[in-house]
């Protein structure tokens, strides 16, 4: 016995529907992955940037005097200087926080420079004004990346 008003879907209907519901679900999936590694690099970032915020915090207690005078910066013939991390005595505290933070490979430079009306700016022990630029830089999935946090003291 045949019935003629019997309803449903055909095989070729279910399977375009499975063929449909597959291609959706494959280009979530490849959404996800995609925001994935998008979080963990805004992690790093942040992490790059808390480093680079203590490193000025830290600095941020010191007299000029002692801002260039740490870093064996002469203040009577320096208008600017840039300090290597991994180089200067100084520096190897907050050099192993860059590291412990962004893993090997990274690394920090911290810039004194004197700032002010006159052109150029006068010599560091003559300033009224520095500013200070904490800068790391690391490497995150082959791609170099840098985080910078500059403060002017007066």
């Amino acid at each position: 016995m045949v019935r003629s008003d019997e309803r449903g879907l055909s095989l070729i209907e279910v399977m375009l529907a499975l063929g449909l519901l597959a291609g959706v679900l494959i280009s979530i999936a490849g959404l996800f992955a995609m925001s994935e590694k998008q979080v963990r690099s805004g992690k790093t970032s942040s992490q790059a940037l808390a480093v680079c915020r203590g490193v000025v915090e830290d600095m941020n207690s010191w007299g000029f005097h002692q801002t260039w005078s740490n870093f064996g910066i002469a203040g009577a013939t320096t208008r600017a200087a840039t300090i290597d991390m991994r180089a200067n005595a100084a520096a190897a505290d907050w050099q192993q926080a860059v590291e412990k933070a962004l893993g090997d490979g990274a690394w920090g430079t911290i810039e004194v420079a004197s700032i002010g009306r006159v052109t150029p700016a006068p010599y560091l022990a003559l300033t009224r004004a520095i500013r200070v630029t904490v800068t790391v830089h690391w490497s995150e999935q082959g791609r170099a990346r840098t985080a910078k946090v500059a403060d002017v003291r007066m």
